[in-house]
């Protein structure tokens, strides 16, 4: 599904990925710079890269787009919806934005605006999971502003560059379903990532299109 996001004056495509981005896929994820936020550690190779675009773009538990800005000829990173079959509609998100010269610009905040509208209006998601390393902090900020709330932090979780870190744990709450998650009342940590939520989902509303 392809989504074009104008948001603060930044225009982001969300579109699958083709054949042709593998090779980009294979040059920055082998890149330690790019998984020192991630799972992963070791290189990819072309094979692998195309092993995993064949499986994923056959998931259909998984929803993965390619970011790209308007002012780029290329996919700048990733961003996906795992685990969509989940029963208690809650789904799990994550972003990789490999290019360095497009962090801090908005790209984040803009693909998290997409990413979560089409999860709460096209996939009927009451709850997005998603997990940021604590030094990583432009991207649990770019979380935070469409609502996600930080509700955990997981101690010494993986090793980088000899140093051991924490990741946090953050939950995104529908606020149109959220008498449906709490009828006994929203607990005080969630109450200003419901009304972000809320605000976020609106402002997606109006400017994302479907191209």
């Amino acid at each position: 599904m392809n989504m074009l996001v104008s948001h603060k004056g930044l225009t982001v495509a969300l579109r699958p990925f083709c054949r042709e981005d593998i090779p980009e896929l294979v040059k920055h994820f082998s890149s330690m710079t790019i998984h020192r936020d991630t799972k992963g550690i070791f290189g990819q190779t072309l094979e692998n890269e195309i092993k995993w675009f064949e499986k994923n773009m056959e998931d259909p538990n998984s929803c993965i787009w390619a970011i790209q800005p308007e002012g780029s000829d290329q996919a700048i990173g990733v961003t996906a919806l795992h685990h969509i079959n989940d029963r208690m509609n809650s789904c799990s998100s994550g972003i990789v934005i490999w290019r360095q010269d497009w962090w801090h610009r908005g790209v984040a905040t803009a693909t998290h605006l997409a990413r979560t509208m089409f999860a709460a209006d096209y996939l009927n998601r009451f709850i997005i999971r998603s997990s940021v390393r604590t030094e990583n902090p432009g991207s649990y900020l770019a979380l935070e502003r469409v609502g996600y709330t930080i509700w955990g932090t997981e101690p010494r979780g993986v090793l980088r560059g000899g140093k051991w870190l924490d990741t946090y744990h953050l939950a995104w709450l529908h606020p149109g379903r959220i008498g449906v998650l709490y009828p006994e009342g929203v607990p005080e940590m969630y109450t200003a990532g419901v009304e972000k939520a809320a605000i976020a989902l609106e402002t997606a509303r109006r400017e994302v299109i479907f191209p």
